[in-house]
């Protein structure tokens, strides 16, 4: 992460060597722009304070000597060299395949342990596995260790907030001035999210009466926003490695539907009350579990039948989906090693409540929490609740 020290960075070295008990420790990175479906490349992040966007990375730590780094081509190599220094040897390879051939020299004889493997294409891992014979993984040990250092990533995530609020704030007041398409507004979150720093700033939108479902691609939002459309969106940010979302519902027009003002003001006291929950010591498993009641108490679908919902809640970090704080997602998504994880000061979760309403389609609301001795305090701060667009004119306060 930009800004930590090479004091930080050498006692994580250290500590993840202490933890494996090996002589030597390998951490694979896959590519950054994997973004939520990998959780590698906050490893290396972790212990280097940067991550290659384009092509997979390694650390190796051994004890009393240099960490190593292997960065594909000049310019991974290039952005290892600018955040370390002299601190490590950064050393370049033609490609990931190459992998295997520097690790042959640098474990000669030594007790290895390897995080990340899983993550990297399949060519890659079945030639180290020739070179790294039963190595022990210590994937778990890197994922506790990330979450014991919130206050490294404090500055972070108030900045990936920030970017998420404006992006939210821009999209809404680009709609409000005249009619525009879904498309249109995709770009304009995308464009603000990168002019502010942001390594990737991407986003859903959902328009129309009814919105079923989220979208991901500019060809699904070619319509033009009319009066009574919703309007809704999902940011997605990646700021320093940190990751960001929040999520917002917005409507064209003075009129909202009074059911759909009804299930907004359900949805933010749906956030408040788990917030409240988040309080250090407390079980991640529990605030999932009352989520999941307060949802299915206010969706007209039985159970297990809404068209369309997805996590109601997620740990931020390194990662999309902090691996060690899946517990707070629910049951089904917690690693195993971390089932009975607590909420610690200073974790940050995406706190979203969803799900589908016959007539109103999917609706949502979601924002940045950080966890505290009283609960949680909100990060994002673009206006909650279902906000209204008049034609011409700049969002009005929102129902809340």
């Amino acid at each position: 992460m930009s800004g930590v020290t090479t004091e930080a960075l050498s006692a994580r070295w250290d500590e993840l060597l202490q933890r494996a008990d090996a002589d030597a420790v390998v951490v694979f990175g896959a590519p950054g722009c994997l973004g939520p479906a990998a959780d590698s490349p906050g490893n290396v992040r972790f212990l280097t304070g940067w991550a290659p966007p384009f092509s997979p990375a390694a650390v190796v730590l051994r004890r009393g000597r240099r960490p190593v780094v292997l960065a594909v081509g000049p310019h991974d190599a290039r952005g290892f060299r600018a955040r370390l220094g002299d601190t490590a040897d950064v050393r370049q390879l033609a490609g990931p395949a190459a992998f295997a051939e520097p690790l042959t020299a640098l474990l000669r004889r030594s007790r290895t342990c390897v995080a990340g493997l899983s993550e990297l294409p399949a060519g890659p891992a079945d030639a180290l596995r020739g070179v790294l014979p039963e190595p022990h993984p210590v994937d778990g040990c890197l994922h506790a260790m990330r979450m014991r250092h919130y206050a490294d990533f404090a500055d972070a995530a108030k900045a990936v907030a920030a970017i998420s609020d404006a992006m939210i704030e821009r999209v809404f007041a680009e709609a409000a001035a005249r009619p525009r398409s879904g498309a249109e507004l995709m770009v304009v979150a995308e464009q603000t999210g990168r002019s502010l720093g942001a390594e990737s700033a991407g986003c859903w939108i959902a328009t129309g009466e009814a919105p079923p479902t989220t979208y991901f691609e500019q060809r699904e939002l070619r319509d033009v926003l009319a009066d009574g459309d919703r309007l809704q969106i999902g940011t997605t940010v990646r700021h320093e490695g940190f990751y960001g979302q929040s999520l917002r519902m917005a409507v064209v027009g003075d009129r909202p539907q009074p059911l759909l003002e009804e299930h907004a003001r359900h949805l933010l006291a749906v956030q408040d009350e788990v917030a409240a929950l988040m309080r250090p010591g407390v079980p991640l498993a529990d605030a999932a579990s009352r989520t999941a009641e307060l949802v299915d108490g206010a969706c007209p679908y039985p159970a297990g039948e809404d068209p369309f919902r997805f996590q109601f809640c997620h740990g931020l970090g390194l990662s999309y989906s902090e691996p060690a704080m899946r517990a707070v997602s629910g049951a089904g998504q917690a690693d195993p090693r971390f089932a009975d994880a607590v909420f610690a000061e200073g974790m940050v979760v995406e706190v979203h409540p969803n799900y589908s309403v016959p007539g109103l389609g999917h609706v949502c609301a979601g924002d940045m929490a950080r966890v505290t001795s009283t609960g949680a305090v909100w990060l994002t701060s673009s206006e909650r609740g279902l906000v209204r667009l008049g034609a011409g004119s700049r969002p009005s306060h929102p129902t809340s």
